[in-house]
């Protein structure tokens, strides 16, 4: 089961290298099975990935094999601690929720999709240097009953109960990211009410078993 994972994180670190989200070895993904996380490895391309490259640590981040994990392994542990729903993590670095962030823009509800992520809203998280507890901080705050936020000056991170409802979001996160840029810089942009709002994120909910 753990190589059947791990080969699925390789597939899907492809997918976003493919896609532009991610260069080299950035972004990193994780999956959590029962109190272990295998996450990509610090410091290697997607490219160069096989099931030996994968890193496994606990909940605690202790390396249960001799991969060492992303600098971003606090992240997926505060993540994965404070939401016991949540099964998988896609934190990349694609353009434009990357261009979003920068401006350390919240995304309104200027479209209806907005709510598949949970809320009224997309945050973006405070600043903080990549891979330190603060930012991993920073990150559960922002996300705070969402399925992800934006990273200020950085990029995004999205979770699900898998990967590919991670994967997914992180795909619908950066389509909007575009789209609300451009509204933005209109300064035309017109939000969605909260009534209608709320009526679409319950309706989300009732979605939940689409992955």
């Amino acid at each position: 089961m753990i190589d059947k994972l791990k080969n699925e994180i390789i597939k899907n670190s492809k997918i976003l290298t493919s896609a532009g989200f991610n260069i080299g070895s950035e972004g990193n993904l994780s999956i959590k099975v029962k109190d272990k996380i295998i996450i990509t490895p610090s410091g290697i391309n997607y490219e160069d990935l096989n099931i030996n490259k994968i890193s496994e640590v606990d909940l605690d981040g202790y390396q249960i094999n001799n991969n060492k994990p992303s600098s971003e392994i606090k992240m997926h542990i505060q993540i994965y601690k404070s939401r016991k729903e949540i099964n998988s993590i896609v934190h990349c670095h694609s353009v434009w929720a990357s261009i979003i962030s920068c401006l350390r823009e919240t995304i309104t509800s200027f479209h209806y999709m907005v709510a598949e992520f949970g809320g009224d809203d997309i945050k973006c998280s405070k600043y903080a240097t990549f891979g330190s507890l603060e930012l991993a901080k920073y990150i559960v705050q922002a996300s705070t009953k969402r399925k992800g936020c934006l990273i200020a000056n950085h990029g995004q991170v999205c979770f699900g109960k898998n990967i590919k409802e991670a994967l997914n979001l992180s795909f619908a996160l950066e389509k909007l990211s575009k789209e609300f840029y451009f509204c933005l810089i209109s300064g035309k942009l017109k939000k969605i009410s909260k009534s209608k709002m709320k009526e679409a994120i319950s309706l989300f909910g009732k979605y939940k078993s689409m992955y």
